[in-house]
Formats: structure tokens, C-alpha cells, sequence
């Protein structure tokens, strides 16, 4: 087994792994808030320490600017010219998706929560650089839509018809936080319509009913086909270590409850068979 830093003991990461499985969803998605709240509000006043003489509002912009765009922290910028007292508030997940989640209900429109959020509360817990929404969205809301994100969210509304006519996904600004949800629109592929079937509720927080969460044997699939992909357009031999311990981590964690001929079929049927192999291998789930 590959342990997930190179400075830890296998036996340590054992003990950890079997806390983590003990763990609650609740607990452990407090872990990725936790770990959120304070890398976002670092990235914020980082930003702001290296241009001393700029409000909090510019600081903003600038932290905007750096991690999703220029066009999108031009609209951030028009948003918090019309808010003169606008401050940074801490990053809580729950109060970032929530609003998306209830304009998705409302229109009829099935979603649940994936990328890193997902994926942390499956495998080792890490901060989420946004919050992805997988969305089952008609084009003909759309308009509809737009209208009722703009209430809680800053959007380009123009890239966002353009993805959704495509299938891809968009962003979004959670203003009073500075955090980013990707809108996700899956296409009617066999792989995307058999993974909706695995989407299950957890209690992540108290206060709240339950949310739809994607699998674990989703997050591991799409993980590996997107790092297979990165790793064969590269020329320089590099490869991507967080992500590989990102699909390490679900694996290590769940590996006792894992459906491993149904990943076995898809990864055949996605052509990343290789890649899967080397990832049990690496958590310690067969041999080599």
C-alpha cells in the first residue's frame, strides 16, 4: 500500500483510516468546512497583505480574479459596487449550496452534490475549492433559472446558456463568502443516467434535512477517467498527486464496502482499466 504522504507509517495511516470510517458524514463534513473556512479566508487576506493599500472590497475582486477569471470578477466587481458595506463571511458550505439547492427544487430539476466535497466525505477529508451541483436541468429553464440564482449568486449569463446548450457546466459566485459552485449539467450518457441510480442521502448537517450526495463508486470512476486523461496529454511525466490520493483515499476508506465488480465493469467499459488497476494496487486492495 502507498501511503497518502511519503512521511507517513503505514500502521498511522491505518489507525487513521479506521477513524475516519467510524466517523459520522456529519463529522466528517464538519472536518472539510473546517479545513474550507480556513483556506479561503488565508487565500483572502494573503491576497490582501500583498496589496496593503487596497479595501477589502478591491481585495475581493483580486482573490476572484486569481482563482476563476477575470470576466467572472468583473461581474463580482459590479455586484459589490451596489453593496457599500459588504464584508467576507466565513465559508459555510451548507449556506453556499443551499440557495442553488431550493432553485433547483423548485423548478423540478434533480441535483445532487459531487466533486471534492463528495469525494472527502467518501475518502480522506480535504478542503473544497468549490462546490460542484450535478443538475438534471432542462434547457428551457434556463432563463428561468438565471433569474433565480442572481437572488443569491454573481453569474456570466451569456457563458452560462452557452454551457448549458453544450452540457458541460458553469459558475457561480456565492457573494458573501467569495466561494464558487460549478454548476454541473451531465449528458444523457449510459455511464452519467447509471450513476444517478447510486445517488444516496446523508445527514451532513443537523440543522438540515438530508442532502443527495454522489457515490463513492462515481467519485472513483470519475477520478481516475479525468486522471488518466490528464496524465496521457502530458509530456513532461509529471503527474497529479493530489488527485491520485484523492482516488487512493475513497478507496483506502471504503475498500471493506466497495462494489468491486461493478467498478471493474465500468472501468472496462471506460477504458481506463490500467489506471484502476494501479489504483487498487496503491491502496492496498490487490497485489502487484
Amino acid at each position: 500500500m502507498t501511503t497518502q504522504s511519503v512521511d507517513t507509517h503505514p500502521e498511522a495511516e491505518r489507525i487513521m483510516i479506521d477513524v475516519i470510517r467510524k466517523a459520522p458524514m456529519s463529522k466528517r463534513f464538519r472536518l472539510v468546512q473546517s479545513l474550507t473556512q480556513s483556506a479561503l479566508w488565508s487565500s483572502m487576506r494573503a491576497w490582501q497583505e500583498r496589496h496593503r493599500k487596497v479595501s477589502e472590497q478591491e481585495a475581493a475582486v483580486g482573490y476572484v480574479s486569481c482563482s476563476c477569471g477575470t470576466a467572472l470578477a468583473q461581474h463580482v466587481q459590479a455586484a459589490l459596487g451596489m453593496r457599500e458595506r459588504w464584508h467576507v463571511q466565513p465559508a459555510d458550505l451548507v449556506t453556499v449550496m443551499l440557495p442553488a439547492l431550493k432553485v433547483f427544487d423548485e423548478l423540478g430539476a434533480p441535483c445532487y452534490l459531487g466533486g471534492s466535497v463528495a469525494s472527502s466525505l467518501h475518502g480522506m477529508q480535504q478542503l473544497a475549492q468549490d462546490v460542484d451541483l450535478v443538475v438534471d436541468l432542462p434547457e428551457h429553464k434556463l432563463s428561468t433559472l438565471l433569474a433565480l440564482l442572481h437572488r443569491h449568486y454573481v453569474l456570466d449569463e451569456d457563458e452560462a446558456r452557452q454551457e448549458v446548450r453544450e452540457r458541460t457546466s458553469f459558475p457561480a459566485i456565492h457573494l458573501d463568502s467569495l466561494m464558487k459552485i460549478d454548476v454541473i449539467l451531465p449528458r444523457p450518457a449510459a455511464f452519467e443516467t447509471a450513476m444517478r441510480q447510486l445517488v444516496a442521502l446523508y445527514t451532513l448537517d443537523e440543522r438540515y434535512p438530508p442532502f443527495q450526495v454522489a457515490s463513492t463508486c462515481e467519485m472513483i470512476l470519475y477520478k481516475l477517467r479525468r486522471y488518466q486523461r490528464d496524465e496521457r496529454s502530458r509530456s513532461d511525466g509529471m503527474r497529479d498527486d493530489a488527485q491520485w490520493n484523492d482516488i487512493l483515499g475513497m478507496l483506502k476508506v471504503q475498500g471493506p464496502d466497495l462494489d468491486l465488480v461493478l467498478l471493474e465493469k465500468w472501468a472496462a467499459t471506460l477504458e481506463i482499466r490500467g489506471t484502476w488497476r494501479r489504483a487498487l494496487v496503491d491502496a492496498g486492495l490487490e497485489d502487484a
